[in-house]
């Protein structure tokens, strides 16, 4: 089998490419999503370009990458089809596959679509951790645990006044990711 894949042309070698690195990505996705924060990282960048971007889930990516390669292997090799219909087919299927995935990820397996609740009510009024030093006027962050799990946001100090790491305060509303706190007197 291996003869033939790489004796019926250099298609076929990037199709079996493509399946290797979908299955690892796949592999590490899994991985991370298991080891949770050990592998997570914040990054703060604020820009206003007028584009919203679609987050598409890792899950689909490997979804698309996996069935392209696979659908593709299937057309050259089994099929017999030439390079441009074995293309298309693997697009095709790749595409159907991927969007499959990425609806079963927004739909049933996202945590904000799936929650009862939303992030105001769920964190408005709560005590929280301050775990990243409040600079006056500035942002810092703050976490508390709820019902699924450990939840982590940007925090800005309500009176404008710095609140140091390790102490508490409560929240008194959200904008968007950002909690508005002040210490409890």
């Amino acid at each position: 089998m291996l003869q033939e894949l790489f004796s019926s042309g250099s298609l076929n070698f990037i199709y079996s490419i493509v399946v290797l690195i979908s299955f690892v990505f796949a592999l590490i996705t899994l991985l991370g999503a298991g080891f949770g924060d050990a592998l997570d990282f914040d990054a703060d960048i604020d820009a206003d370009s007028g584009l919203d971007f679609v987050s598409i889930s890792p899950f689909a990516l490997a979804m698309f990458g996996a069935f392209f390669g696979l659908t593709g292997l299937v057309t050259r090799l089994w099929l017999g089809m030439d390079a441009i219909p074995s293309i298309l087919w693997a697009a095709g299927v790749g595409f159907v596959v991927g969007a499959g995935a990425q609806a079963l990820f927004l739909y049933v397996l996202s945590p904000s679509k799936s929650s009862h609740f939303s992030l105001a009510d769920d964190a408005s009024g709560r005590q929280v951790e301050v775990i990243v030093t409040i600079p006056k006027g500035g942002l810092g962050k703050i976490a508390y645990d709820n019902a699924t799990g450990r939840v982590t946001l940007g925090a800005r100090s309500a009176n404008g006044k710095q609140i140091g790491r390790g102490q508490f305060a409560k929240v008194e509303r959200i904008n968007g990711r950002i909690a508005v706190v002040r210490i409890e007197e």
